[in-house]
C-alpha cells in the first residue's frame, strides 16, 4: 500500500507528464513551393521535444537532430527516417527519408530547411 506522500508524488508527476504531452508552441508558418504551386506550412513545437509539420492535408510528427553526416529526421507517425544534408529538397526528403508525394516531400524540405536554419534543433 502507498503512503499518502508517495502517492501525492506520485499523482504529481503524471500530472507533469500530462502537462508537458499537451503543451504546444507555435513556431511559425511558411510557405513551401514545388514548380508553380506555392502552399502553407505550419510548424509548431509539442511537448518541447518534436516538431508537428502541417501543410496541404499532411502532418508529420517530426524528430529532428544532428549528426556526423547531416540531420537525422524521423518521422514516427509515417515509419520513416533518414540522414539529410543542411540544404535538402523535396526530392532529397523523397531520396533519404523515404517519403513517395512530392508534395509531402516539398512541405517536409521547407520545414527542415526553417528548423536548421533558425538554430531550432535540440
Amino acid at each position: 500500500m502507498l503512503t499518502a506522500e508517495a502517492r501525492a508524488a506520485a499523482r504529481n508527476e503524471y500530472l507533469e507528464r500530462l502537462r508537458r504531452a499537451n503543451q504546444k508552441e507555435y513556431i511559425d508558418t511558411l510557405q513551401a513551393t514545388y514548380g508553380w504551386e506555392k502552399w502553407d506550412v505550419r510548424i509548431t513545437r509539442r511537448a518541447g521535444e518534436y516538431y508537428e509539420v502541417a501543410g496541404r492535408g499532411s502532418a508529420f510528427d517530426v524528430y529532428l537532430s544532428r549528426s556526423n553526416w547531416g540531420y537525422l529526421v524521423a518521422i514516427p507517425n509515417w515509419h520513416r527516417a533518414g540522414i539529410v544534408p543542411e540544404d535538402v529538397n523535396a526530392d532529397g526528403i523523397m531520396e533519404y527519408v523515404g517519403i513517395g508525394n512530392l508534395v509531402d516531400a516539398a512541405t517536409l524540405a521547407a520545414a527542415i530547411r526553417y528548423l536548421i536554419k533558425r538554430g531550432l534543433i535540440d
